[in-house]
């Protein structure tokens, strides 16, 4: 039963992730994305530690015996593949929200950015104009 074990390890990582892209959701529709890099940097370790769950879960069932496949075993796989399903479904619907508040998040920052540089380029043209102008290079002089 190595391959159920495996199996409901992987689906442990699944929930991991579920559960921690609840959490980011959350703080990102706040408008916190301070734990964005920490997102992604607990995402992307979950990411890992499938890819070793799902290579060792090849190397088991590569080495498993006939006889030890069966029915029984095969219902058992069967649910938890349908656990598996279920939590993929959800991730990517909740990642297509976070997607979604990041993105607003980026656009967001986009514009205020843009208003900053208007803002930036009207007082350096307000200062070349009105130098000149006010005669200050009379103090100069004097």
């Amino acid at each position: 039963m190595e391959v159920l074990r495996l199996m409901r390890s992987k689906n442990r990582c699944l929930e991991r992730w579920l559960n921690h892209s609840h959490e980011f959701l959350a703080q990102a529709q706040a408008g916190d994305f301070t734990q964005l890099r920490g997102f992604e940097t607990q995402r992307d370790a979950i990411i890992k530690a499938i890819g070793l769950f799902d290579r060792k879960l090849t190397e088991v069932i590569a080495c498993l015996p006939h006889e030890d496949r069966t029915q029984l075993m095969i219902e058992g796989v069967k649910l938890v593949e349908a656990d598996r399903m279920r939590l993929v479904e959800e991730i990517l619907v909740l990642d297509q929200k976070v997607i979604k508040e990041v993105e607003a998040e980026k656009a967001r920052l986009s514009s205020s950015l843009g208003n900053s540089e208007k803002s930036k380029n009207t007082v350096k043209k307000f200062k070349s104009n009105w130098i000149p102008g006010s005669g200050e290079g009379i103090d100069r002089k004097l």
